[in-house]
């Protein structure tokens, strides 16, 4: 892997991270040659990339090895159990997570890379927009990538979770993600990794599909699985899966 000059400035002599890019996956064989398309062109390339799939009756596990990427296969139990098992098999310091429907910029592992220069970051997330939004979907984005940036600046770190990265050593001592949660479970990791260190928001953004707001409609997706479910996560420290279960959208 080709290390960024300017994390080579800062940490002079230090041999080049070992980058680990992990994609949760079930029945994503339509997105999955998109994003991998994505990762091949990084100006930083992975290391190694762990798909984590769950029993996908598609062709995504074919897509995937046809790649190059690692597999690693389970059961259908959730995104959080699957980036959990795919931590597990990854081999890189640091992992990135990202969502096989999204599509990351050119200089996505190279922002990782500069930001974890600092040794006082443990992780971050990036910012993202809605691929082919429409202007109701660039706003609803927009504010909710303020309200992202916003609450980490004030000490509540918040991470929505469509692509994320942590120091592996730092993930294993938070026991990585909660499986107990399906929503919220990203930002829970986040809020706590500040007893390690500081989480931090990159000035970049993947985009991402529109196909759950558009499936199931803005009210229950916007209200229901991410205002109501916070909320709760915040007074209660958890959002029971018996009551926020998002169905998937393909």
């Amino acid at each position: 892997m080709v290390e960024p000059p300017a994390a080579r400035a800062a940490v002079p002599h230090a041999p080049p991270p070992r980058v680990s890019l992990i994609v949760p996956t079930w029945n994503e064989g339509k997105w999955l040659p998109t994003l991998l398309d994505a990762l091949r062109a990084q100006t930083v390339p992975p290391s190694e990339i762990v798909v984590a799939d769950s029993g996908s009756s598609d062709e995504t596990a074919d897509v995937a090895r046809s790649a190059g990427a690692i597999v690693t296969e389970g059961d259908r139990r959730g995104p959080g159990e699957g980036r959990n098992r795919g931590a597990r098999v990854a081999s890189g310091e640091i992992l990135v997570f990202i969502d096989a429907d999204c599509v990351p910029p050119r200089n996505l592992i190279e922002s990782v890379c500069l930001a974890l220069a600092d040794p006082t970051v443990v992780g971050g997330a990036t910012g993202f927009v809605p691929a082919d939004g429409r202007a109701i979907e660039r706003l609803l984005f927009r504010l909710a990538n303020g309200y992202q940036r916003a609450m980490t600046l004030w000490g509540l770190p918040h991470n929505a979770g469509y692509c994320f990265f942590f120091r592996k050593e730092a993930f294993e001592r938070l026991r990585g993600i909660r499986e107990d949660m399906l929503l919220n479970e990203t930002h829970d990791l986040a809020m706590r990794s500040r007893a390690l260190g500081r989480f931090v928001i990159l000035p970049i953004a993947v985009e991402t599909s529109m196909r759950r707001f558009r499936a199931y409609g803005y009210f229950r997706t916007v209200l229901k699985e991410y205002i109501a479910s916070t909320i709760l996560y915040y007074a209660t420290g958890r959002t029971p899966p018996d009551v926020f279960r998002p169905a998937p959208a393909r």
